[in-house]
């Protein structure tokens, strides 16, 4: 008895008559194009693992008529479908597995396989009322080929029923068979390849266009980019099944599992949202307590797919590179969200206050600054206020003058002066963005500021850089898990930088080419190179010095000299005999943290042939670090080495591949060889893995994408004009508005006053008095982040050992700060 089964219907049917039952196979989709489940994936290895019986035993399938194929006789069912998959990938169609028959034993009698395009989409389908999308293209035909074949009891083997080749449909050709779905699969080398290349930053494009090349073209990939596509979005969906924040909160504790000295802060709003993180790797917070005397921080935008702020802290090394000291999300641009992420960067810094630090004119910013840092420099950049002025200004002479404000050597009363003169002259007592300006004159101008060391800081364009940098690794849609791997990344280049300027200072010697060879010497053997180079030319100028006359004042002797092309501007600078402590009145050491020439004028006259300790700036030095924190820490916890690795032994593994398969005896070779090498390697790789699973259980939701500053959008929007922000009219922004003037004066006032108060000594940070429950709350200040809860902090092997230090004097808690992390650092490294 025969039954006419219908293959666009999901369903499952039993029947039974005399012997024999038959069923319909579950098929899961009758709806467009239908990609195969692994079941129905045409793989000849996996049907035949042992390689004994070779495709080529089937003949060429190309040109066989109806009467050959029903002679065909197969040894497994499989064998009959990777037959008609063959035949159909020759002729241009795709294979359907069909209904099956089995005896009362429950064993597969009968199968029939066909074309790809059996059956019709069902007439429901069209009616819907409640359609949103419109219609897939149609790809069923009701086409009858088929290939229908039963099992022979007698000689156990498959023979075939009945085989229909006529289609009602246009086949494909065959340069274009490889883009049906049937016969598209990403294998596991091209997986490994993906993975491993995206995670290191690299485009999905490039990284196609990189594999096709190495295949030959992208028709032999085996995929398309759709399916490249598809595969990475749902690789990136599965890393954070638990939900993105959880995710990349469990992957820092699984840092910090590695590396003790990395440390994280994060907090939640009300309703158990991420609302600001921070975090820093060990070898970022070593670098701080070197160099961390000047720091420069920025927000950049378009980072991640909730809008999130990303905040960078940076600084100068000493090769004046840039160096990372950790990232951030804020939840908004407000006074609450920066101060909790300043005071958390102290916390993690182990309290050790910048000197200096460097930002853009953000009064949210500022604000921040002042309270979290009441004693540090707070230095504006000089860039974004020359275009402030640009697009203010229209006077080029005023320009002129911000400019020579910004940059010249001049004093506090010359500046008051100069203003005074230009304010009546262009006018700027009516002009809100200049009052501002003034308000804010210590803060930019070069007249309250040239005596401060800010390691050649006078702009954020190294967070500008490290911005620029970043958008190689990162764009608005990836999640917050792939920003925290990606920026890792972005790290481990700028400690290379580092590294490769580390081995010039020490593996080459400079050539000495002054008269004043002891000092030079002395000065290429402890700068870097970077810095000796500037050294070099204050020794070089020592030439171009005349000497005016000498006195002694008890144990210091005061030298005065003249600069050549300077007559009448003398330069004095004080030695003591004692101690040899040298001290010139230009300033120049102080400000760049080198000596200036006319202490090495002084240094000649004197016969001194090494540079004083005292004016060796230490983070200047090229052994301001040990030569193990240079050394790049193999990261267990990362497996995107372990993907690259994987794909390019597969790739190297096809040439292998290819010549075993030549013939039996080649296969027998390579079989026992690589048998071999497994044995051995797993002899290698020891008793076992490290298994450790970080508990998932964090419970932090998902952000919502936020609103970042700025003007709105304007794409799709016409003829609607622009308002002031502060009174919401038209016809001026918040610039020239009168009304915004008047407040913004008071508060401008009010901000300077609370600049100006100095902070009590008791009143000023300690670890120990951090409060862990804070809120972020800001009196007066709106926005998400004052209904934050308290702060989580992912803990680490260091973390109970800080707080058992934290009480200990202020004089010494840098150094002992220093050393507990050299000897973690060590401790790690034994293990």
């Amino acid at each position: 008895m025969t039954s006419y089964l219908l293959i666009n219907f999901f369903y499952q049917m039993e029947y039974t008559g005399h012997s024999e039952k038959f069923y319909m196979e579950d098929e899961s989709d009758c709806v467009g194009d239908v990609v195969s489940s692994d079941a129905d994936e045409f793989d000849a290895e996996q049907l035949d693992p042992s390689g004994q019986n070779d495709v080529s035993d089937y003949g060429d399938v190309f040109g066989l008529t109806a009467a050959e194929i029903e002679n065909k006789v197969f040894r497994m069912e499989e064998r009959a479908y990777e037959f008609y998959m063959r035949f159909g990938k020759c002729h241009g169609f795709a294979v359907r597995k069909g209904d099956y028959g089995k005896d009362d034993d429950g064993n597969v009698i009968r199968r029939r396989f066909f074309c790809n395009r059996v059956g019709l989409r069902d007439e429901k389908h069209y009616n819907r009322l409640d359609r949103k999308r419109c219609h897939k293209p149609e790809t069923r035909t009701n086409c009858q080929a088929k290939l229908s074949i039963y099992l022979d009891k007698e000689s156990s083997n498959w023979k075939v029923r009945k085989v229909i080749l006529e289609h009602n449909h246009e086949l494909v050709a065959r340069c274009m068979v490889h883009l049906i779905p049937k016969f598209r699969r990403v294998s596991g080398a091209a997986k490994d390849q993906l993975d491993g290349m995206q995670s290191y930053g690299l485009p999905t494009s490039k990284i196609l266009g990189y594999m096709a090349g190495i295949a030959g073209g992208y028709s032999l990939l085996g995929f398309t980019k759709k399916d490249a596509y598809n595969y990475l979005d749902q690789t990136k969906h599965a890393k954070i099944a638990d939900g993105d924040a959880n995710s990349a909160i469990v992957y820092l504790e699984g840092k910090a599992s590695v590396d003790p000295m990395a440390m994280a802060r994060y907090n939640l709003t009300k309703e158990g949202m991420l609302a600001n993180l921070f975090w820093a790797d060990g070898m970022s917070r070593v670098d701080y307590q070197h160099f961390g005397d000047v720091i420069a921080f920025d927000s950049t935008y378009k980072k991640n797919k909730y809008r999130r702020p990303l905040v960078i802290f940076s600084g100068a090394n000493n090769y004046k590179q840039t160096t990372i000291f950790g990232f951030g999300l804020v939840l908004d641009e407000t006074i609450a969200s920066y101060k909790w992420m300043l005071e958390n960067f102290l916390e993690v810094m182990c309290n050790k206050l910048p000197s200096v630090v460097v930002t853009d004119g953000d009064d949210a910013i500022i604000a921040a600054v002042t309270e979290v840092f009441p004693s540090a420099t707070h230095r504006l950049c000089a860039w974004h206020l020359q275009k402030n002025v640009t697009s203010n200004g229209n006077e080029k002479m005023f320009r002129d003058l911000f400019s020579r404000w910004l940059y010249a050597d001049m004093s506090i009363d010359d500046f008051e002066a100069e203003w005074a003169e230009a304010a009546d002259e262009y006018g700027l007592h009516d002009k809100l963005w200049a009052m501002q300006m003034y308000e804010k004159r210590k803060m930019w101008a070069n007249a309250y500021l040239r005596d401060k060391f800010c390691a050649r800081f006078r702009t954020t364009s190294r967070c500008e850089g490290i911005n620029s940098h970043v958008k190689k690794f990162l764009s608005s849609k990836h999640t917050i898990l792939e920003l925290v791997q990606n920026l890792e990344l972005v790290l481990r280049e700028y400690r290379n930088n580092e590294m490769v300027a580390q081995f010039n200072s020490i593996y080459n010697v400079p050539v000495m080419t002054t008269c004043l060879n002891p000092i030079e010497k002395c000065a290429a053997m402890v700068y870097t190179r970077t810095i000796f180079t500037n050294v070099k030319k204050e020794i070089d100028a020592v030439g171009a010095l005349n000497f005016v006359s000498k006195r002694r004042v008890s144990t210091t002797v005061v030298y005065t000299m003249e600069e050549y092309g300077n007559p009448g501007k003398p330069v004095v600078t004080l030695i003591d005999m004692n101690t040899t402590k040298l001290e010139c009145r230009c300033n120049f050491c102080a400000k760049e943290g080198i000596p200036c020439r006319h202490i090495f004028f002084v240094m000649k006259h004197e016969h001194l042939k090494t540079i004083p300790h005292r004016l060796i700036l230490k983070r200047w030095r090229k052994d301001v670090k040990a030569v193990e924190d240079y050394s790049e820490k193999k990261d267990v916890a990362d497996d995107r080495g372990f993907l690259l690795q994987h794909g390019a032994l597969h790739a190297a593994a096809q040439w292998l591949l290819f010549l075993s398969a030549q013939s039996h005896e080649l296969f027998n070779v390579a079989m026992r060889g690589i048998r071999s090498m497994c044995v051995d390697m797993e002899g290698l790789c020891g008793d076992g893995y490290d298994q450790t699973n970080t508990d998932p259980e964090v419970g932090v939701r998902d952000p919502t994408v936020m609103r970042t500053k700025g003007a709105p959008s304007t794409r799709g929007v016409r003829d609607r004009k622009r308002r002031c922000t502060t009174c919401r009219r038209t016809g001026h922004t918040k610039r020239r508005c009168v009304e915004g003037f008047k407040k913004a004066s008071v508060k401008l006032h009010d901000l300077e006053d609370d600049a100006d108060v100095t902070p009590h000594k008791e009143k000023s940070p300690k670890l120990n008095q951090v409060p862990k429950g804070r809120s972020g709350q800001v009196d007066g200040e709106e926005g998400i982040a004052a209904d934050c809860e308290f702060d989580r902090f992912i803990g680490t092997a260091q973390s109970e050992t800080v707080k058992a230090n934290a009480c200990m004097p202020e004089g010494n808690w840098a150094i002992e700060v220093l050393d507990l992390l050299r000897s973690l650092h060590a401790h790690v490294e034994y293990k």
